[in-house]
C-alpha cells in the first residue's frame, strides 16, 4: 500500500518531481568547482589538524585568529572519510548543507500558513548564490542552514508558542554561533521584531539569551587559554581599515546583490512588503522578514568591513518565501515568479559552470565588468 502511495504521490505531482531532478542534475554538472578562494583551503587545513587532535587554531596564544569558531572544522573533520582533505572533494559538505536547508525550510511550513512549498522549494533550489556557494569550502551555505532555520523556527515559536519550535531554534542558532560570529545578528532583529510588533518583555528576552550559552562557554575557555577572543571583533568594522579595494564589488549595497541574485524578483520582496497591515495571512512573517533585511542592510552597508555577496545567503530562504508566495497575489507577480525561477536558474548554473572549467574569477577575465562597477560605485 505505501509503495502504491508513493507511486500515485510521483504521478500526481510529475512535474515538480520532474524538475526537481533536473535542478539537481544541472547541480551535478557543475560539481566541481576548480576555481577557489583563499579561506577554502584554511579551513579544511584546520579541519585536518582537528582530525589529528590539535586545537591550537581555537585555544592558544599563537592560533589562527581568523579561523572563526570550530563547529564548521569538526565537521569538516567528520566528513574527512568521504573527502580526505580534497579541496574539490570537499565542497560536498557545502552542497550538502543546501539540500539540508531546502529539507528543512520545506518540513518547517505549519500547515496552517498554507505555504506553496513546492514553489518555494523550485526558487530556493535554483537560487544562484546558493548555488554558487554551495560549491565552495566556507562557512556561508552551512552558516545559512543553520542561522535561516533558527530564524524561522523561533519566530513560529513567538507565533505559535509551541516549545518544539523553541527547542529546535535554540540549537540551530547554538549551532550557527558555533560556525561563524555574524550568527549573533539574530539577536538585534528579533529584539527589534519583538519590541515593535510581538512582546518585548524579561521572559522573551532571556529567551533570545539562551543560544548564547554555549557559544559564551566557549569563548570563555578561549579567553583562558589565551586566545585573542576579542581578535575577530577589531577587525570586522570599517573604521578597522581592511583594505577590501581588490575586489571590485566589496561594498556595493546588499540590495545590489539581491536584484542581481533574483532580478525582477526583488520587485516582489518590495510589493509583499507594501501589503503589511493590510493582510492578515503571513502578515506578521511580512514585517519580521523586512526588518530581517533592512538590519542586514544597515550591518553591511555602513558597520562592518566588507558586504560580499556570500555574507547574504541566510537572506535567501526569507525572501524566496516572499516571492513564491506573492505569486498567489496577482497574475503580474506570478509571472515575476517564473521569470525568476528562469533567471536565477540560468544564471545559478552558467555561473557555477564557469567556475568548473576556469579557475579565475569571471570580474578579472572580463575587464570591462570592473569598470562598470567601478562607475557603479562612484
Amino acid at each position: 500500500m505505501e509503495i502504491k502511495k508513493l507511486i500515485n504521490e510521483l504521478k500526481k505531482n510529475r512535474l515538480f518531481y520532474g524538475l526537481i531532478l533536473l535542478i539537481f542534475i544541472l547541480h551535478l554538472i557543475t560539481f566541481p568547482s576548480i576555481h577557489h578562494m583563499g579561506d577554502e583551503q584554511l579551513w579544511l587545513d584546520i579541519g585536518k589538524q582537528v582530525c589529528e587532535g590539535n586545537f591550537t587554531a581555537f585555544f592558544s596564544d599563537v592560533g589562527d585568529f581568523s579561523a572563526h569558531t570550530p563547529f564548521y572544522h569538526l565537521l569538516l573533520c567528520a566528513s574527512s572519510p568521504i573527502h580526505n582533505f580534497n579541496l574539490e572533494r570537499a565542497e560536498i559538505v557545502a552542497f550538502i548543507f543546501l539540500i539540508f536547508t531546502i529539507i528543512g525550510w520545506y518540513f518547517s511550513f505549519p500547515e496552517k500558513l498554507k505555504i506553496d512549498k513546492k514553489k518555494f522549494t523550485l526558487l530556493l533550489f535554483s537560487n544562484s548564490l546558493l548555488w554558487i556557494y554551495s560549491l565552495r569550502v566556507l562557512m556561508d551555505v552551512p552558516l545559512a542552514f543553520f542561522l535561516s532555520l533558527g530564524m524561522f523556527q523561533l519566530f513560529l515559536f513567538f507565533e505559535y508558542e509551541k516549545k518544539k519550535n523553541y527547542y529546535i531554534s535554540f540549537i540551530l542558532l547554538s549551532l550557527a554561533l558555533l560556525i561563524k560570529e555574524s550568527a549573533i545578528a539574530f539577536f538585534p532583529i528579533f529584539f527589534i521584531y519583538l519590541f515593535f510588533v510581538k512582546k518585548l518583555n524579561v521572559k522573551n528576552f532571556i529567551l533570545l539569551l539562551l543560544p548564547f550559552v554555549p557559544y559564551m562557554f566557549f569563548i570563555l575557555y578561549q579567553y583562558l587559554s589565551n586566545y585573542q577572543v576579542l581578535w575577530v571583533f577589531k577587525v570586522v568594522f570599517k573604521v578597522a581599515g581592511v583594505d577590501f579595494s581588490f575586489i571590485p564589488y566589496a561594498n556595493l549595497p546588499t540590495a545590489f546583490y539581491m536584484i542581481g541574485t533574483f532580478g525582477l524578483g526583488f520587485l516582489s520582496c518590495i510589493l509583499m512588503w507594501k501589503k503589511i497591515g493590510k493582510e492578515k495571512v503571513l502578515n506578521n512573517f511580512l514585517m519580521f522578514s523586512l526588518i530581517l533585511y533592512l538590519v542586514w542592510e544597515i550591518v553591511y552597508d555602513f558597520v562592518l568591513w566588507a558586504n560580499l555577496p556570500r555574507y547574504h545567503t541566510t537572506l535567501i530562504p526569507f525572501l524566496t518565501l516572499l516571492i513564491s508566495e506573492g505569486s498567489k497575489k496577482s497574475k503580474k507577480m506570478r509571472y515575476l515568479y517564473y521569470l525568476t525561477l528562469i533567471f536565477t536558474l540560468f544564471s545559478g548554473f552558467f555561473i557555477s559552470y564557469y567556475f568548473h572549467t576556469s579557475s579565475i574569477e569571471i570580474w578579472k577575465k572580463y575587464s570591462f565588468l570592473i569598470d562598470l562597477i567601478r562607475k557603479l560605485r562612484s
